[in-house]
């Protein structure tokens, strides 16, 4: 299924200085969910992270290619079709970006990226 989208739909942005929150649909057909779990599917966690990141540069416009270091909680899988927060917080004082997804009010991931040395 080289054609299943790759990335969650964006319903809603809300971006102030250093956050952003956005509003997210998570395709039944999403590629990441092939195979991992055939009849349990999760968003892997190397993709959550993913995500937060490509949104973390196009909305804060963070200059970050990839996680340097990283910590991650899981508390909810995330499924296909799950309606998600994402709340994005760059604490540049600190040189790392935190994140959240959140869905019906309730963590399912929190997580922090160092984005600088």
């Amino acid at each position: 299924m080289d054609d299943a989208p790759r990335t969650p739909v964006v319903l809603a942005r809300r971006v102030r200085e250093g956050r952003a929150e956005l509003d997210l649909l998570v395709p039944a057909d999403l590629f990441w969910f092939l195979g991992h779990f055939e009849a349990f599917p999760i968003l892997p966690g190397v993709v959550q992270i993913e995500w937060a990141i490509a949104f973390a540069r196009e909305c804060l416009g963070l200059d970050l290619v990839a996680a340097q270091r990283f910590q991650v909680k899981f508390a909810s899988p995330i499924g296909p079709g799950d309606t998600l927060v994402l709340a994005l917080r760059h604490q540049r004082e600190d040189g790392r970006l935190s994140f959240e997804y959140r869905r019906d009010g309730k963590a399912c991931s929190t997580g922090q990226v160092t984005v600088a040395p």
